[in-house]
């Protein structure tokens, strides 16, 4: 037999022990084959990573690009996203826009971690329920997934008309932010004029593929002739922008009725705000038109180009794609740019003919494609705001363009009373900063005031030439309330979530005259209060003076005070009615001049009869105390 027994080497560790087959023991067993360990430089191991990445998915992690960033932007931005397709849907099917805000408060909540303290804390907010249903034109059975769905899908991306949405994609991050912060899918309830009931869907957006993940879908009852109604739950903070947001947007639609409620805390009463329309008229619909050639980038107009499949020649590619382009303006380019009338669309040189775009009398495209507010509509829409406002005016400019793109400037103030001062911001007792209301295609823009050029071009106004006080680069100290509308078929939006507007010239100097004709109505109200101010501190003096000479004259003349003072008085009236009818009254014109037959033969002789004649002067009557009081 072997022994079993490890042996013990010199330093007390266990020897090998060897078997009747003359094998080692307690040895790893060697593989066969040598393994090569596979080396990878680091570009390889990126490439391995790389995959695409769909709309869905970047949004998803970049919530905070579209207004989505923390709980009070991304209740503010929910609603705002959901009555933008209200108010479109009601434009499209060309009624008066009736718009129901539903929000409450549940008891689910949502937890948030920062790093306020050493440990960390944890913030907790409450999911809200909330939907947002119209009377608009609805959706169809077949296109509710995709319409709600799937990110950037829709028609608003691809129209040039002027509409609230642009990208189509705010609906769907505040789906997305939904269900990532409570977890439920959106109810989205819909019937056109067509259909004998509505159809109901609840869906989530699978982000990954970018398509929605239906959960049922079912026909039910809808308790209007068409229309739509979306339910989601957020988690969010409820603040006052909520309800300034409505207002704003009530200030901008003056043709639509917003009815607005909300339960701030799970078992509260619940706060109603109803915004009636200011008046009946639906405001012209906005007209879609094809893009100006010199609102095309370099690279879009080269991707146009190749991507082209209807055209044979460049002469009709160019007359078929853009606005305000005739056979012969075409002609005249591709001559001017070196290019031949009949050469395919692919071969067109993009640069040269973008130069000789810039360089030619290319006509500005239409204006009369915008749906303004209107300032009879604006006058309307502020005095239901700021009922008790001591003065309200309203100016605008004619449609411009900037780049081939047609915009329109509107703006409006709001002066005085007890329901501007609240609006404003309190500086210190009785000193008030005013405040500036920015509307982008009748939508309030609520944030990121400072990198606005609407809010920017206001404070380079001097106000101060128009009688109110400001400090230099300020808003001007007054109880007043600003409002700045811009139209357009494209608003330059300086980010996604449509909080600021970009820069351009031409809208900055249309905006710049519209509010100097502005301040000059102002100018105009303030003189006149100073001039009545003025005059009330004078009769006030004098009312002083009056009791004093009518009691002297009554110790004089033995008449009744009460007597001699009201006589006093309605001769000041009288005189302040005189000069107040001069005013008014028509300058005197010129006699017409006498025939040649009528001139004397001998005017020299004439003038001399003239002159000898003494100017009868006027003489003022005189009265006696006695006849004055009598």
């Amino acid at each position: 037999m072997v022994d079993a027994t490890p042996d013990v080497g010199a330093k007390g560790k266990p020897q090998k022990k060897v078997t009747a087959s003359g094998k080692a023991t307690g040895a790893k067993r060697k593989s066969s084959k040598p393994v090569h360990k596979e080396l990878l430089t680091a570009a390889e191991i990126e490439a391995r990573k790389m995959r695409a990445v769909n709309p869905a998915q970047y949004y998803r992690q970049n919530l905070g690009q579209l207004g989505f960033g923390d709980p009070e932007h991304a209740l503010v931005q929910t609603i705002k996203e959901l009555m933008d397709n209200s108010l479109d849907a009601c434009e499209a099917m060309g009624v008066l826009p009736e718009v129901t805000v539903e929000l409450t408060a549940t008891t689910k909540r949502y937890e948030v971690v920062t790093n306020k303290t050493r440990d960390g804390s944890v913030r907790t907010f409450p999911v809200f329920k909330l939907a947002v249903e119209d009377n608009g034109c609805g959706v169809l059975k077949g296109k509710v997934a995709k319409c709600f769905g799937s990110v950037l899908y829709g028609s608003k991306f691809f129209s040039f008309r002027q509409s609230r949405g642009q990208q189509g994609l705010g609906v769907h991050a505040a789906i997305i932010y939904a269900q990532l912060t409570s977890l439920e899918p959106a109810v989205i309830t819909t019937k056109t004029e067509s259909d004998p009931k509505g159809f109901q869907v609840v869906l989530k957006i699978d982000t990954e593929k970018n398509s929605p993940v239906m959960v049922s879908s079912e026909e039910v009852e809808f308790s209007k002739p068409h229309g739509t109604r979306v339910e989601l739950m957020i988690a969010g903070d409820y603040t006052q922008k909520v309800e300034s947001f409505i207002k704003e947007l009530s200030l901008a639609n003056p043709h639509a009725d917003l009815k607005f409620s909300v339960v701030a805390q799970p078992g509260q009463e619940p706060k109603v705000l109803h915004f009636k329309r200011a008046n009946e008229a639906l405001p012209p619909p906005p007209k879609e038109i094809r893009p100006h050639l010199l609102s095309m980038e370099p690279g879009a107009l080269l991707e146009m180009r190749s991507n082209d499949t209807c055209c044979s020649t460049a002469k009709q590619f160019l007359v078929r794609h853009f606005v305000r382009i005739s056979d012969a303006k075409a002609e005249e380019l591709l001559k001017a740019s070196g290019l031949a009338v009949s050469i395919p669309p692919k071969e067109i040189d993009v640069e040269a003919l973008l130069k000789a775009a810039r360089e030619g009398d290319l006509m500005r495209p239409p204006l009369d494609v915008l749906s303004p507010i209107g300032e009879d509509a604006l006058r309307q829409s502020i005095r239901r705001i700021y009922p008790d406002a001591e003065f309200i005016c309203t100016a605008s400019r004619e449609p411009w363009s900037y780049r081939g793109v047609p915009f329109q400037i509107e703006v409006g103030a709001a002066y005085g009373g007890q329901s501007v001062i609240e609006d404003c911001e309190r500086v210190k007792e009785g000193v008030f900063k005013s405040r500036v209301i920015r509307l982008a295609n009748k939508c309030p823009l609520i944030y990121d005031s400072k990198d606005c050029l609407l809010y920017k071009v206001v404070k380079e106004i001097n106000w101060r030439n128009y009688k109110l006080p400001q400090e230099e680069g300020n808003l001007p100290m007054a109880p007043l309330v600003i409002i700045v509308s811009l139209v357009s078929t494209k608003v330059p939006y300086s980010v996604p979530g449509k909080f600021a507007v970009a820069y351009h010239e031409e809208i900055r100097e249309q905006l710049k005259l519209a509010l100097q004709n502005l301040g000059r109505m102002i100018q105009g109200y303030i003189s006149h209060r100073q001039r009545q101010e003025h005059e009330q501190h004078r009769q006030s003096i004098f009312q002083i003076y009056a009791k004093e000479i009518a009691r002297d004259i009554s110790v004089l003349t033995g008449q009744d005070q009460e007597l001699i003072y009201g006589k006093l008085m309605e001769s000041i009236k009288s005189k302040q009615r005189a000069k107040a009818a001069s005013r008014l009254k028509p300058e005197p014109q010129a006699p017409p001049a006498p025939a040649p037959e009528a001139i004397p033969q001998h005017p020299e002789k004439r003038m001399l009869e003239i002159a000898e004649i003494p100017p009868q002067m006027p003489k003022k009557k005189q009265f006696t105390l006695e006849e004055y009081l009598r």
